[in-house]
């Protein structure tokens, strides 16, 4: 006979809240993201890739790896492939900081403006016909309930040292 698996001791409810929060807003999230995807795929542009179009247009300037890491709460070093599968495609360029020969600074392309244009409006019509779903008050106060809970995070995060989040 199999040996009994073994459980872990039942919590109650109150101690189970913040993993099952964690887990609707993490299942939220998923959902919200293959939607998004699933729309960009004739595309041709993945979700990260359009976020990372989406901060060079909302900054309007080259950003370095790192600061493109800090916005997308991210190591710099695990954004490098998203940035050298950008630029294979043609959407951005990448090139030294004469400031500042460290850093890697990436700008949008002729042909990464365009990408952006026709993506960014797919994904927001995707996205937008989800977020309908709830009213202008649901939005107002989703908005600010993950505001604090990023701004806790960060706050969280900002113990350890190496690491920056920038917020929108």
């Amino acid at each position: 006979m199999a040996n009994k698996a073994r459980l872990p001791k039942a919590m109650s409810a109150d101690k189970m809240k913040g993993l099952g929060d964690w887990h609707a807003l993490y299942q939220a999230y998923n959902a919200v993201f293959k939607v998004q995807e699933i729309a960009l795929i004739p595309q041709g542009i993945s979700l990260p890739q359009l976020h990372l179009l989406a901060l060079l247009a909302y900054e309007r300037r080259p950003l370095a790896v790192s600061e493109l890491a800090a916005w997308m709460v991210k190591e710099p070093n695990s954004l490098t492939g998203l940035v050298d599968r950008t630029e294979a495609k043609g959407w951005v360029h990448t090139h030294g900081d004469p400031k500042d020969r460290r850093k890697r600074l990436v700008e949008f392309t002729d042909k990464g403006i365009k990408m952006f244009e026709e993506a960014f409006a797919v994904a927001n019509d995707a996205s937008g016909k989800l977020f309908k779903t709830l009213g202008a008050r649901d939005m107002e106060q989703l908005k600010a309930s993950c505001e604090k809970l990023r701004d806790a995070a960060v706050k969280e995060l900002s113990r350890k040292p190496t690491f920056k989040v920038r917020a929108l």
